[in-house]
């Protein structure tokens, strides 16, 4: 028996065109009508990901920022967070530069973001994310492109040089993502699972990227989308369809057909 279903959203339960379509909210709305939670867990900020689950019709909570943040449904509210320090970023960035001439970065609030010009020029863009660090609210996630290394191998070099501070992955999308050492989908869902008096076998868990690792690793089942890269595929217990086939969905009928969930608490 499942008591909840976290699910990845872009390139799982999002089409191609990052959409949610009707049967994948049906799907969703199912399994809260049957006593389980739904968590939509993301690298995406709180400010999208919020207005997104209000639309679904969603209660509970969503995880936001690759695990940075916990955010409550019922007025938006933040129940944790796991900021990256200003002195871990001064310490962390030049080490990075060096490494990495062309190296663009930008700070995630989540609330609101703010790039570089060598990460995006754009007239509000700053020269160094280091001379506004202390001007937003707590850094949740950096984000860094560079011209000349992918997101892979970026990721590897942040890792390598910066580890003990940092912890860098990709979700598919063309730049490298930074969080606090120990920041992670799985250990944001593990807390809020803990607070919930959920077990890690009594839940199944849908990505496609290798951010989604450690939370499919988690998992009591982890389940990956058509789409998915190999090594996602390869960790997976379970493949589904494609997201742009509702492949989250196609799981989650099966299951409540089968009346495979039991409640919950999405408090």
């Amino acid at each position: 028996m499942f008591r909840l279903v976290a699910t990845d959203l872009d390139g799982t339960l999002l089409s191609s065109a990052g959409e949610v379509s009707g049967r994948s909210r049906t799907a969703l709305l199912g399994v809260q009508a049957a006593g389980g939670v739904v968590v939509l867990i993301t690298g995406r900020p709180s400010r999208t990901v919020l207005p997104l689950a209000g639309e679904l019709g969603l209660s509970g909570h969503v995880i936001c920022s690759n695990g940075a943040a916990i955010h409550r449904l019922s007025d938006g509210g933040v129940e944790v967070l796991w900021a990256l320090s200003p002195e871990v970023l001064r310490r962390a960035v030049p080490v990075l530069r060096a490494a990495c001439p062309d190296l663009g970065l930008a700070l995630e609030w989540g609330t609101d973001m703010q790039a570089e010009v060598a990460y995006r020029a754009a007239p509000d863009s700053v020269g160094d994310v280091l001379d506004v660090l202390d001007d937003g609210p707590p850094v949740l996630k950096v984000i860094a492109c560079s011209a000349t290394l992918s997101p892979l191998e970026l990721c590897d070099l942040i890792n390598d040089r910066c580890g003990q501070d940092v912890h860098a992955s990709t979700s598919g999308a063309p730049f490298a993502e930074i969080a606090a050492r120990g920041v992670h989908k799985s250990a944001a869902l593990s807390r809020l699972c803990a607070a919930l008096g959920i077990q890690a076998t009594e839940v199944i868990a849908f990505g496609d990227a290798p951010n989604d690792l450690p939370l499919l690793a988690w998992a009591g089942r982890g389940v990956a989308v058509a789409n998915a890269d190999a090594e996602v595929k390869a960790l997976a217990q379970e493949l589904t369809l494609s997201n742009d086939q509702d492949g989250v969905a196609a799981v989650l009928e099966r299951l409540l057909a089968a009346g495979e969930f039991s409640a919950g608490s999405g408090g």
